[in-house]
C-alpha cells in the first residue's frame, strides 16, 4: 500500500462551526504554472495540435459540411456518458477542472495532431522493409500502439510536471490517463467519420457519419484509447506516489503498465480473430466482444487496485481534519468505498424515496470535496465554506428523511 500523504503534526479538526486554522499547511500547485517549463512546452504542442486539427476540419466542411457539423454534435454528446460515468464514481473530484480540460485537449489535438504523420511514416516504413501486405494487416498494431500510447502517456507525465503536488494517489493520475485518452478517441473518431463521409460513394453525408457511430462508437467505444491510456497512467502513478518502494521496482511497475497498454493496444489493432465472428454488423459486434472483454478485465482490476488505495487516503485525511458532526463514522466507512457509497443512497431510496437518495448523493460528494479542500489546503477558509455546504445538506437530508 501507498506510504500515506499524512497531513502536518499541529491541527484543529474542523467542526461545523470551524473557522479558519491557522496552521493550514501550503497548499498544492495548480495546474496553471507559466513559471515552469513543462507548462509552455504543453501549450506549444496544444496550440500547435489545435491549429492542425482545426484545419483539417475547416478543409472538411468546405467539402461535406453536413457531414462535420453532425459528427461534431454526435461525437460530443457521445462523449457526454463517458463524463457523467466519471462524475458517478466522483473522479472529479480529483483535481480542478481546468485539470481535467488540459488533460481532454491534449489527447484530442496535441496527440492526434502529432500521431498522424508519425503513424504514417510507421506504415510507409513497413511497407519498405516487409511488405504492402503485412503493412495493411499489421500496420495499424505496429503503428497506433507505438506512436499513440507514446504521445498520450506524455501528456499525462507534463501535466504530472506542471502540477507535481496534485498526484498523491495512483487514481488521480489514472483518472487524467483516462480522460487523456477520452480526448484522443473523440476527435480520432471524429476525424474517421469526416474522412468516410468525403470518401463515400454517395452524396449522403449523414449515412457515413452514422456508420462511424455504430461502429467506432457503440460497437467499439467502450474499450477503447481511454481504457489503455489509463492502463499505461498506472504505471506512472505507482512511479510517483512509491517513493518508499525501491527504484529498481517502480520503474519496472512503470515500464510494465506502459508494455501493457501498448500490447492490449496492438491486440485490439491486430488481425488475430478477425474471423471468429464472421461477416456483417453482428460478426464486428461478436470479434468486439471477443476482444474487447479482457481488454476490459485488466482495466477493471488495476482501477479496483488504484480505488482502494485512494479510499485508504481519503479515511485518513478525513480521520485528521473532519469533526464527527460533519462526517460520521458510518459515512467515513462509506466514503472510502464508491460501493458503500452506492448501497447507502439505494437503502434509502427505499425508505425514504428518490428525492432522499439524491440529496445523500449531494452530501456524499459535498464531503469528498472537502476531504480534497483539507489535503489540499488544510483547515482553512476553504475548507470552512465546504464545512458550511455540508451542513446545509444535512439539514436538508433531515428534512427529507422525517
Amino acid at each position: 500500500m501507498t506510504a500515506p500523504h499524512h497531513p502536518p503534526a499541529s491541527h484543529r479538526r474542523l467542526n461545523a462551526g470551524a473557522l479558519v486554522d491557522t496552521q493550514a499547511p501550503v497548499g498544492v500547485d495548480g495546474f496553471f504554472q507559466p513559471r515552469r517549463a513543462a507548462f509552455w512546452l504543453f501549450a506549444f504542442f496544444l496550440a500547435n495540435g489545435v491549429f492542425s486539427m482545426v484545419s483539417n476540419f475547416y478543409l472538411g466542411y468546405r467539402v461535406v459540411p453536413t457531414a462535420v457539423l453532425l459528427a461534431t454534435l454526435l461525437w460530443t454528446l457521445y462523449a457526454l456518458p463517458f463524463l457523467l460515468f466519471f462524475r458517478s464514481l466522483d473522479l472529479f473530484e480529483q483535481h480542478p477542472p481546468l485539470g481535467f480540460a488540459m488533460a481532454f485537449a491534449w489527447g484530442g489535438f496535441a496527440a492526434c495532431y502529432l500521431a498522424i504523420p508519425l503513424n504514417t511514416a510507421v506504415e510507409s516504413l513497413s511497407s519498405k522493409l516487409i511488405g504492402p501486405q503485412f503493412t495493411a494487416d499489421w500496420g495499424p498494431a505496429l503503428a497506433g500502439p507505438i506512436n499513440e500510447e507514446t504521445l498520450k502517456i506524455l501528456g499525462v507525465i507534463l501535466l504530472i510536471m506542471i502540477a507535481r503536488t496534485q498526484f498523491r494517489t495512483i487514481l488521480s493520475v489514472v483518472v487524467l490517463g483516462a480522460m487523456v485518452g477520452l480526448g484522443f478517441q473523440i476527435v480520432e473518431d471524429l476525424l474517421y467519420s469526416v474522412n468516410t463521409a468525403i470518401q463515400f460513394p454517395y452524396t449522403n453525408q449523414v449515412i457515413p457519419v452514422g456508420l462511424m457511430l455504430l461502429v467506432r462508437g457503440v460497437i467499439t467505444g467502450i474499450w477503447s484509447h481511454a481504457l489503455y491510456t489509463s492502463v499505461a497512467a498506472f504505471g506512472v502513478g505507482y512511479f510517483i506516489t512509491r517513493r518508499h518502494m525501491p527504484l529498481i521496482r517502480r520503474t519496472a511497475v512503470a515500464i510494465g503498465a506502459f508494455a501493457l497498454a501498448w500490447f492490449l493496444h496492438f491486440f485490439w489493432n491486430s488481425p488475430w480473430l478477425q474471423n471468429i465472428g464472421g461477416d456483417g454488423i453482428g460478426g464486428m459486434a461478436v470479434l468486439s466482444l471477443a476482444k474487447g472483454i479482457p481488454v476490459l478485465a485488466v482495466g477493471y482490476l488495476l482501477w479496483k487496485f488504484a480505488g482502494h488505495e485512494e479510499g485508504s487516503q481519503l479515511r485518513i485525511v478525513a480521520d485528521y481534519y473532519i469533526d464527527d458532526d460533519l462526517m460520521t463514522p458510518e459515512e467515513r466507512d462509506s466514503l472510502t468505498s464508491l460501493r458503500e457509497r452506492r448501497k447507502m443512497r439505494r437503502h434509502l431510496k427505499k425508505t425514504h424515496g428518490r428525492k432522499a437518495a439524491r440529496t445523500l448523493h449531494r452530501l456524499q460528494r459535498a464531503q469528498l470535496h472537502m476531504i480534497r479542500v483539507c489535503e489540499e489546503n488544510g483547515a482553512g477558509i476553504p475548507a470552512a465554506r465546504a464545512a458550511q455546504d455540508i451542513t446545509a445538506l444535512r439539514t436538508d437530508l433531515d428534512a427529507a428523511t422525517t
